[in-house]
């Protein structure tokens, strides 16, 4: 009888870490997705863009608006993270002055998310190019409000 309930238990075990897999994390993603949406419209952010699970993407910042941008990976081997944005410019100290590294914020199932917010100074001209980069391959999603 020991014998059933261990063997129970050890499949029960299994279960549960191949329900954590990575093959959850899509849905675990547009779960966390929803929830990111639904606090950032509830504090006056508006929807800016969603860019698929990548490594790379910029966006263009206008003047005197904040921004929410939120990094959400796979979080099933806990890999290290990277990620960060920066001012797409050839000055490497000004560069280096406006780069920003998001905190973590929360996981759903084994998509983890990591918060990066800023807001922009009063500048001249329309907008500014500002490079984000994932370490590992994110979801990236920016609100913005004015």
């Amino acid at each position: 009888m020991k014998k059933y309930i261990l063997l129970g238990f050890l499949i029960a075990g299994m279960t549960a870490g191949f329900c954590q897999s990575s093959t959850n994390f899509p849905g675990d993603a547009d779960k966390a997705f929803g929830y990111i949406q639904k606090a950032a419209f509830k504090n006056g952010y508006q929807y800016m863009i969603k860019f698929g699970s990548t490594n790379h993407a910029a966006i263009n910042v206008e003047p005197n608006t904040s921004y929410v941008i939120f990094f959400v990976y796979d979080n099933t081997n806990h890999p290290g993270t990277n990620f960060k944005a920066h001012l797409m410019t050839p000055d490497s100290a000004l560069m280096k002055k406006y780069t920003l590294k998001p905190f973590d914020r929360a996981q759903v199932g084994v998509a983890r998310g990591a918060q990066l917010d800023f807001r922009t100074p009063q500048f001249s001209g329309e907008t500014r190019p500002v490079k984000l980069e994932a370490n590992p391959q994110a979801i990236i999603s920016v609100f913005y409000k004015k």
